[in-house]
């Protein structure tokens, strides 16, 4: 009998954790954390020693801290094991766990790990894991896969974080499965991912003042470059995305087309990004938690003519999350408009159903959104006669 336990990230929307376990293994697939300073039971997932100890492998889907930060704890519990990934995640991972490291630091918090650990992890790519699993992109960032594993029996599918409207990165057709792991992040809407676009445009265009967006320095941020660079913007793009970008069109097994875009840009230096100059600055913070993402934030906060766009998750805690509460603009006497536009990087609700035909699922666990918001997927899902679990510490039976 197989369990599927979610240690974090159902019913919720970031420290994504889910542990498959029987009489004879036990798999992790990714182990996140919700980027707040808090206690570690509400950050971390919810693992024990005796978790970490009798783990068989961890299998990660991507690089980011909400998939990969909680690793170091992990092995602080006890996991000696190889951690599984795309070569392409693995060389991505440790700069995202200093990264975590570096911010809980910088904001008071404490790890309940050595940062040492983050040296000690053992990794391996997926091809040796001696598992009966196969994979394909997800199309989330270059590097980040989905997971078939065959087990006792049963085929279990899990998204790791996916979407289907990337602008440049391919992904693969899920395969069918009995068992569906999925991504929601965006459940209770619908989002036409071209229409965003078109308002992010027009916002380029008639902002009088600065258009700021704070973006991952990765996914998200490139695709929104390349999809504003050939329309004849000021357009300015910080040297880290600028990198990323020139790195993934080398990445041709990643990515749908095979060069970049023609188009007018210009390199933001320290002197353009604490100046006054009028256009649209890609900066890679999309939280705002960063001394850059707070210059240039000071460069607009009296301006009313000036534009803050919040293009994905913010934490609470964050700069990016306060700013959409009227009260804190208000109390703080913030005058630049700031505006919440959705790029896809995720599933919407009209494209978790449109998974689910594909794969033709008995039993689904919904992940990476409030219990709240999948009220109305989760009865579409139980009209279909599936059984859907949304729930932290929730499990699934497969006998």
């Amino acid at each position: 009998m197989l369990r599927i336990r979610s240690l974090g990230g159902a019913g919720e929307d970031s420290r994504n954790c889910f542990l498959i376990s029987s009489g004879s293994i036990n798999i992790l697939l990714d182990c996140g954390v919700r980027r707040e300073i808090a206690e570690t039971a509400r950050v971390y997932p919810a693992l024990t020693e005796e978790i970490a100890r009798n783990l068989d492998a961890v299998i990660i889907s991507h690089a980011h801290e909400d998939h990969t930060a909680a690793l170091p704890y992990l092995y602080e519990l006890g996991y000696r094991g190889n951690i599984y990934a795309s070569q392409e995640t693995i060389s991505l991972i440790p700069d995202y766990l200093r990264k975590w490291a570096d911010y809980v630091e910088a904001n008071g918090g404490q790890l309940p790990f050595d940062r040492k650990n983050i040296d000690h992890l053992s990794y391996l790519p997926v091809t040796e894991l001696e598992l009966p699993v196969t994979w394909g992109r997800s199309s989330h960032m270059a590097g980040a896969l989905w997971y078939l594993l065959e087990l006792e029996g049963h085929r279990i599918l899990y998204t790791g974080d996916i979407t289907m409207d990337s602008l440049l990165l391919e992904r693969d057709q899920l395969p069918q499965a009995d068992t569906l792991i999925i991504d929601c992040a965006y459940a209770g809407k619908v989002i036409n991912q071209e229409s965003q676009y078109q308002t992010l445009l027009e916002l380029s265009r008639n902002t009088k003042g600065r258009l700021l967006l704070p973006v991952p320095a990765n996914g998200r941020a490139i695709d929104m470059f390349e999809y504003l660079k050939p329309h004849d913007l000021d357009l300015f793009v910080e040297p880290n995305i600028l990198k990323n970008d020139a790195q993934l069109f080398t990445k041709t097994q990643w990515i749908k087309c095979p060069a970049p875009v023609e188009g007018r840009f210009e390199t933001v230096t320290a002197d353009i990004r604490n100046s006054c100059r009028r256009g649209t600055y890609l900066f890679s913070d999309g939280m705002m938690t960063t001394a850059v993402s707070r210059e240039y934030f000071e460069t607009v906060r009296n301006d009313p003519d000036s534009h803050i766009v919040i293009s994905g998750h913010s934490a609470l805690g964050t700069l990016a999350r306060s700013l959409q509460d009227e009260q804190y603009r208000k109390d703080n006497d913030i005058l630049c408009q700031i505006s919440r536009l959705t790029i896809k990087v995720h599933l919407d609700e009209k494209d978790v159903l449109k998974a689910v035909r594909s794969v033709k699922p008995q039993r689904i666990l919904l992940f990476h959104a409030q219990r709240t918001s999948c009220d109305s997927l989760i009865e579409k899902l139980e009209k279909k006669g599936l059984e859907v679990l949304c729930d932290l510490n929730g499990e699934l039976i497969l006998s």
